[in-house]
């Protein structure tokens, strides 16, 4: 029974064990003395399964009757989600910031009127009057209209109207969002509280298949081996609950998170055949209708619309600004004129700038390149788009195939658990045959709830995709206007112009299926013993003893090191059986000393060998003293000669020696 893996809360969601009654296990009568055991697992499970597993329509999905009752506590938790999740509310925001900005905008259209006074005290001196220290007071109420700016307010108040469609579109995608997230996560709790029941009945009938094994072992009819494997599948199966039950915490944190409540303890389950809303009957109509109503693809689209109009208005700068001012002045004791003085005017006032050091110009060089920017992330929505429906429909479409497939595996699972069950009563199956089909029953449940659930948020995927999760749920913002009420102009989107539908097309299975044709089957040919591999010699070497170390010593010398890393490097792609290190030493001393020093020096090879990476299990030292010369010991340089170490080198394939 192979053990689960934690759940990631980021992948799909959670069911409740299908609103059917579940199995009645129980055991029924123990016969302690005989070792016999009577049980009776899934009374009535044939009934269950006698009806064949019913397509699923939506559209061009399936064909037959699916339920679009949505649960009241899936609606309440997408409501919750969508009115008070984070993002959304700070998109919400953004769009209300985005319409004041516009009326700001609006503003410069209409007239500007200033009151200005003073009051204060000065000394005025002048070749022709010295007025002394004097208080002085005026006022001034003016009118400021604006005749003529180039274009540049009546323009900006377009590209903040489309600024204010693509936070609008914002706004569409982050609910589709968060009503999408709602659903997962309700399903992931349901998901999960299923899985968590069929974890509890894999457990229960492992632990009625360990009191079974031990009454018959106790009893002297089975064997003792028998009960720690059961006991061992026992753990597995508390394991596995245990797995359920962490990952159905997870699921319930996340759902407080994305909802900001606690899951209801009577969460209902998502029933089977269950259909969100209408779906696309074909691909075609997924993209046509999906790219159409993409709140992602629409916010790019009204981003490229603003920042093309911002081109027109910073080429406003090059044309004069014309005005009309009208002003009443009330001056006392104004330029050190005792009294008062009034004044009246109207006037009509033209500027029209020369040279701003090519500003204008560079302006209108980054609008024109934010634009290309606007259109580069255009051509990515679109893509991501038609990718993410792409996949989500295809799922969509093929768990429902895979639904049917694995509620046929479980009806047969079943079936062969009971029978497998009666067969081991009475010594027809081994333990391990039941234990693996227990296993297999279990397998083939968790696959179907995943795979029924799956579906289920793979229809989500496509709603929230093409826009209309929201509106298929029926958790729209009450104040969150229209498109059109928005300021929305335009007729759609034309797909094939700003985003050329196109999918992916593989074969179906059914296709695959009709075209299966099992291959003749070749003739079995005699077999064929292999040759028997060519035998490779065995290789001696013989180091010379003055070479590797000093006079009666068994450390390396530099000169000995270097000529081992030699016959490492030479040994390197041999398959090696053995390597026999054999040390040798000249007659001088006694038999005893002679064994002694030899061995050792031949351990000092075998060390060194072993440390350049030879198996030390195929690595050997002898010491044979000086019982094997290869020279006359009555001469110095015979001497020299039987002091030696001579390494035997054995191949896997070598003959027999």
């Amino acid at each position: 029974m192979p053990k689960f893996q934690k759940h990631d809360s980021t992948q799909f969601g959670a069911d409740n064990l299908r609103n059917r009654k579940q199995p009645d296990i129980r055991l029924k009568s123990i016969d302690r003395k005989a070792g016999k055991t009577s049980m009776n697992l899934y009374p009535g499970y044939k009934a269950r399964h006698l009806a064949a597993v019913a397509a699923i329509a939506w559209g061009g999905v399936a064909a037959a009757q699916g339920t679009s009752t949505v649960p009241v506590p899936l609606l309440d938790a997408a409501r919750k989600a969508v009115a008070t999740n984070p993002e959304v509310q700070a998109r919400w925001n953004g769009f209300l910031a985005a319409d004041d900005e516009r009326d700001v905008a609006r503003g410069g259209l209409k007239p500007s009127v200033d009151f200005t006074a003073n009051v204060g005290r000065e000394y005025s001196s002048t070749p022709i009057r010295n007025s002394g220290t004097y208080n002085f007071n005026a006022s001034r109420l003016s009118l400021t209209q604006m005749l003529f700016d180039g274009g540049f307010i009546s323009s900006e108040v377009r590209r903040l109207g489309y600024a204010k469609l693509t936070r609008y579109y914002e706004l569409a995608e982050a609910s589709e969002t968060a009503a999408l997230e709602a659903m997962r996560a309700y399903a992931d709790v349901a998901r999960y509280r299923e899985l968590v029941d069929a974890a509890k009945q894999n457990y229960t009938e492992h632990r009625q298949t360990v009191v079974l094994v031990e009454e018959r072992a106790n009893s002297g009819v089975g064997r003792r081996v028998d009960v720690e494997q059961a006991n061992g599948r026992l753990a597995l199966a508390e394991s596995n609950l245990l797995t359920e039950l962490t990952n159905l915490h997870d699921v319930s944190a996340r759902y407080l998170r994305i909802v900001g409540e606690k899951p209801p303890a009577n969460l209902p389950g998502l029933p089977e055949n269950f259909m969100i809303g209408p779906m696309p009957v074909s691909n075609r109509a997924l993209m046509n209708d999906g790219l159409q109503g993409s709140p992602t693809l629409n916010a790019a689209v009204e981003n490229v619309r603003a920042y093309t109009q911002a081109i027109e208005t910073r080429k406003s700068a090059y044309q004069p600004r014309i005005s009309v001012n009208a002003y009443q002045s009330f001056d006392r004791n104004s330029s050190g004129i005792q009294g008062d003085s009034r004044g009246t005017g109207v006037e009509v006032v033209l500027n029209f700038n020369l040279y701003k050091g090519g500003a204008d110009q560079a302006s209108e060089r980054q609008a024109v390149k934010l634009k290309y920017q606007a259109l580069d992330l255009q051509e990515k929505a679109c893509r991501d788009v038609r990718q993410t429906l792409s996949i989500a429909y295809s799922d969509m479409r093929n768990l429902v195939e895979q639904q049917r497939y694995q509620d046929l595996r479980r009806l047969a699972t079943e079936k062969s658990l009971e029978a497998y069950r009666q067969q081991f009563q009475i010594g027809q199956r081994t333990l391990l045959d039941l234990l693996d089909s227990q296993n297999e029953f279990f397998e083939a449940s968790r696959a179907y709830i995943n795979a029924r659930h799956n579906q289920i948020v793979a229809q989500g995927r496509v709603l929230a995709g093409m826009g209309r999760l929201v509106t298929a749920l029926g958790v729209s913002r009450p104040d969150v206007p229209m498109a059109q009420a928005a300021g929305q102009d335009r007729n759609g989107i034309d797909p094939s112009q700003i985003c050329p539908a196109d999918h992916v097309d593989l074969d179906s299975i059914e296709k695959i299926k009709a075209e299966f044709v099992m291959p003749p089957r070749a003739p079995v040919p005699a077999p064929v013993s292999p040759p028997p591999p060519a035998p490779r010699a065995v290789t001696k070497i013989s180091l010379p003893g003055d070479l590797l170390f000093d006079f009666d010593q068994a450390e390396l010398k530099p000169p000995g090191i270097t000529r081992l890393e030699e016959l490492v490097r030479s040994l390197k792609d041999v398959a090696l059986d053995v390597v026999i290190a054999t040390g040798h030493t000249d007659s001088t001393g006694s038999d005893a000393y002679n064994d002694r020093l030899s061995l050792a020096r031949a351990n000092t090879v075998k060390e060194f060998l072993v440390s350049r990476g030879l198996d030390v299990k195929r690595v050997r030292a002898v010491g044979k003293g000086s019982s094997r010369p290869i020279a006359d010991n009555d001469t110095a340089e015979g001497r020299s000669r039987n002091r030696r170490v001579e390494v035997e080198v054995v191949p896997l394939s070598a003959p027999a020696r």
